[in-house]
């Protein structure tokens, strides 16, 4: 086997990998979950560098001779999903080249590389932007994601504060597809629980136009919500805050934190139902689910709006490829109504 290496730098690449991810580590944000995956990504790609060109002659590249060509190849070389040996989608094969560009930036910091070989790759040959209009998820991962979080559920489980807000912040999401606004803009007095523990309700009261509802809740959440009130009530600075979900350091959660929790449950997921990662994996997408299974199970659109907190149907628009032919055109033809008047609830 023919050895190429640079000898001016003695750091072996998962040495280096290894300060990148402390370097990473200085962002409190980002979901401690994906360390590991970030250590399948790298490994994948050093062993790729271990045994690249000629199959019957081989040579191994040091991490820091990489060069285009090399991440163009190793990007369209058919990397597996994890465990499935499934080829990974255009979206994953992005999210690996993009995550290659931000380890070698860090490398040009270091002053280790003198280019970065992700970067240089011709525009045109660069992995497919994602296009996350109108994304949902897939009905395999939004099952499981739900299965995830009843399974969770175990009364006898020594779960941490965290744990039981995290899950009843996502049963919330996932019941009633709120935005991460109005997520964020809940008190614990917009939790309005039933006589008995029977029938209860969340209030949105952040917002404009159609903002302003009272949605039912089912039992399910109805629990995790209470559960989560008796845990926050003596959970040091989380019951020093209205905030019906806030952070470990007292405040209402921000919407970074948001995107960590509810990212690192639909990869959880998605990797749990065999699939590859979701074209968005934001509290969005799940919102998007929710308004189109709405939809699917017969739900009058318009219903489904006010539902969503929008002005009308037209906020739905975005939706309209995942839904059969009728409800479609039904969708279409309400959306090109000239007047763009709000809808009313049927009980102002």
């Amino acid at each position: 086997m023919q050895l190429i290496m640079n000898s001016k730098v003695e750091l072996s690449a998962d040495e280096f990998f290894e300060q990148w991810l402390v370097h990473c580590s200085n962002d409190d944000q980002r979901a401690i979950n994906d360390f590991d995956f970030y250590r399948y990504f790298w490994t994948s790609w050093t062993k790729f560098l271990a045994k690249v060109g000629d199959p019957d002659n081989p040579r191994w590249v040091h991490w820091t001779d990489a060069d285009p060509v090399l991440v163009k190849r190793y990007l369209n070389g058919g990397i597996k999903v994890r465990g499935s040996g499934v080829k990974i989608s255009e979206i994953t094969e992005r999210r690996y080249w993009r995550l290659l560009e931000r380890v070698y930036d860090y490398a040009m910091e270091r002053g280790l590389v003198a280019a970065n070989p992700a970067a240089a790759i011709a525009e045109k040959e660069k992995p497919p932007s994602e296009d996350p209009k109108g994304a949902i998820l897939s009905p395999v991962v939004w099952e499981q994601s739900i299965k995830m979080l009843r399974e969770d559920s175990g009364e006898a489980l020594n779960l941490k504060a965290s744990d039981i807000r995290n899950r009843a912040l996502l049963l919330v999401l996932f019941e009633l597809g709120l935005t991460s606004a109005e997520v964020r803009a809940l008190s614990h007095e917009s939790f309005v629980n039933g006589r008995g523990g029977k029938g209860a309700s969340i209030r949105i009261t952040s917002g404009g136009v159609n903002q302003l509802r009272t949605m039912v809740v089912s039992d399910e959440v109805r629990s995790a919500v209470a559960s989560w009130l008796q845990v926050r009530s003596t959970a040091g600075k989380h019951a020093m805050t209205p905030a019906l979900f806030s952070s470990q350091t007292g405040k209402p959660m921000t919407d970074e934190n948001l995107l960590v929790l509810v990212r690192a449950h639909l990869l959880a997921a998605s990797r749990a139902a065999g699939q590859g990662d979701p074209v968005r994996a934001g509290p969005q997408i799940v919102r998007n689910t929710r308004l189109v299974q709405w939809m699917l199970s017969g739900m009058p659109q318009p219903e489904v709006a006010l539902r969503a907190g929008l002005k009308n149907v037209r906020g739905l628009l975005h939706l309209r490829q995942h839904l059969p032919d009728g409800p479609r055109l039904e969708l279409a033809r309400a959306s090109s109504r000239k007047d763009d008047e709000p809808l009313r609830p049927a009980y102002a």
